[in-house]
């Protein structure tokens, strides 16, 4: 009988490792989690300070502001020539892609070529 109760306490310890298992990752999730709401809460920070940047209100990181600017506009030029190359232009209404020869825009309907 000593045999069977060695295994009802084996398969009781692998029962109890399985669930601490469980607990762990569910754990971890949760942490994960409250690190992913920091992130965001950065990510809100960074958009207001460049918002003030943006608006003309100076701060200490006006640099960093500036340099995140000339890669906007780099992205601006890039897109410009990405939309020439395929034969098209943004909506005026809702930004959608839509060609030149195009009169009216699909999404929102918008008069877009004179």
């Amino acid at each position: 009988m000593a045999f069977f109760d060695d295994v009802k306490r084996f398969g009781k310890n692998l029962t109890d490792k399985g669930k601490d298992v469980i607990e762990i990752t569910k754990i971890n999730s949760q942490i994960n989690a409250e690190k992913d709401k920091i992130k965001d809460f950065y990510v809100k920070i960074g958009e207001e300070v460049y918002k003030a940047y943006a608006s003309g209100q100076g701060s200490a990181y006006d640099e960093l502001c500036a340099e995140i600017k000339q890669i906007e506009d780099t992205i601006n030029e890039l897109s410009a020539k990405v939309l020439e190359l395929k034969n098209a232009t943004k909506c005026p209404n809702c930004g959608a892609e839509v060609t030149k020869e195009t009169s009216f825009c699909s999404k929102c309907g918008t008069k877009v070529n004179e």
